[in-house]
């Protein structure tokens, strides 16, 4: 039978990769969400096209599985190789943490040596989302700078997106 002490080390164990599992899963939707507007942006929006028609475009976008707007990026050659790449290699990640995790890290919740295996594996997933969610938002901020938007304008149309997200 269990010590007390070691069941409070195995519920610690399992607070912590809970919290990074759902942190990963967080950046990883924000990635997912970011590069269909993106893949939208580029490739189908129209000028003048108005809100409405846009957000109806990328809720449609948004509704595709990561690994479909991964393929039309890259059909649309939107991204560098090295880029592709990694997305690639991301969505395999992604593909890992969303099917075969838990059952692959069981022994994390009783083992330091595999919790730490499991918890380097999910922070370097959630190092490299982060690393393509800038790169995809550099590359959008460049693409409507190009198109007219100046720099003044996307930050106020930021700050006030983020004032209706912290009111909401």
């Amino acid at each position: 039978m269990d010590s007390i002490e070691n069941l409070l080390r195995k519920a610690d164990r399992l607070s912590t990769i809970t919290q990074r599992v759902g942190f990963a899963l967080w950046q990883i939707q924000e990635l997912e969400s970011c590069t269909a507007q993106y893949f939208v942006l580029l490739v189908q929006a129209q000028k003048g096209m108005g809100i409405a028609e846009g957000d109806a475009l990328i809720e449609e976008a948004q509704a595709k599985t990561f690994g479909s707007t991964i393929r039309l990026i890259t059909k649309a050659r939107l991204m560098d190789p090295e880029i592709e790449t990694r997305f690639i290699s991301l969505l395999s990640e992604r593909n890992w943490l969303v099917h075969r995790s838990r059952l692959g890290s069981r022994k994390a919740v009783h083992d330091d040596n595999a919790m730490g295996l499991l918890i380097a594996r999910l922070d370097t997933l959630v190092n490299e989302a982060t690393s393509l969610l800038k790169e995809v938002g550099a590359r959008a901020e460049m693409f409507v700078r190009q198109h007219g938007v100046s720099a003044e304008h996307i930050d106020s149309m930021s700050q006030q997106i983020l004032e209706q997200w912290q009111s909401a």
